[in-house]
């Protein structure tokens, strides 16, 4: 997840739902049926998706005419990228479903690609308000589900090994605590981690290509004041 988006914790306790969104989508439909619902809106520039509903999920909002644009001059899958490596969980929400310029083939050759090459849900909307129902229960999902598994914060119990640890390996890039979790599990100790290949890392459930690409460049990176 973007570096500095937190939740505020006072907010879940008291049952509040939050939403960070993109700036540029606040006079969206979708933003004004959500603020109608009660739902803290937090306004913010994400460099990715356009709706983050927890440490781990995003959602990219994109119209059919977008949707159809970006298929053709091939941004749909540098940000289907972007989205897979910045967090655990991203989806693209598609409202309409009007095309006029690609071929169905195409069109169905990129839903195919995004589901199996990238792993990536996509979900279809008729209206916007129907996305933000959908970004509502979502949000109510991630947020306050009681078994929903949230990143480590110190408490009480903050000075034990294991919960540094674990905090230790969510902060490593796109990792929420499922996948952390399974890293730890999997190689044992923190320096394990370190000093995995790239191979290695991508035999972890969770742990894709370019995800592990990132771990070993925070690794490997000559540090840059």
């Amino acid at each position: 997840m973007p570096d500095g988006l937190v939740f505020d914790p006072q907010l879940s306790a008291s049952g509040q739902l939050q939403i960070f969104i993109d700036d540029r989508e606040l006079k969206s439909a979708v933003a004004k049926s959500l603020f109608r619902q009660n739902v803290v809106l937090k306004p913010v520039r994400l460099p990715v998706a356009d709706f983050v509903v927890s440490d781990r999920v995003a959602v990219e909002r994109k119209m059919d005419a977008d949707f159809e644009a970006s298929i053709l001059d091939g941004r749909l899958f540098t940000q289907a990228g972007e989205l897979k490596s910045t967090f655990e969980s991203p989806m693209i929400a598609l409202v309409g479903s009007t095309f006029q310029r690609i071929q169905p083939n195409a069109l169905r050759g990129a839903l195919i690609s995004l589901a199996v090459d990238y792993k990536l849900p996509l979900f279809f909307f008729d209206t916007d308000a129907e996305l933000a129902d959908f970004l509502y229960a979502l949000a109510l999902r991630e947020q306050l589900a009681p078994d929903r598994l949230h990143r480590v914060q110190f408490a009480k119990k903050g000075d034990l090994v294991a919960d540094q640890q674990r905090l230790l390996a969510e902060s490593l890039p796109s990792l929420g605590p499922k996948t952390a979790l399974s890293l730890l599990k999997h190689f044992k100790t923190l320096q394990n981690i370190a000093n995995a290949s790239q191979k290695d890392l991508e035999s972890v459930e969770g742990i894709a290509k370019n995800r592990a690409n990132a771990i070993r460049k925070v690794f490997e990176a000559e540090y840059r004041d």
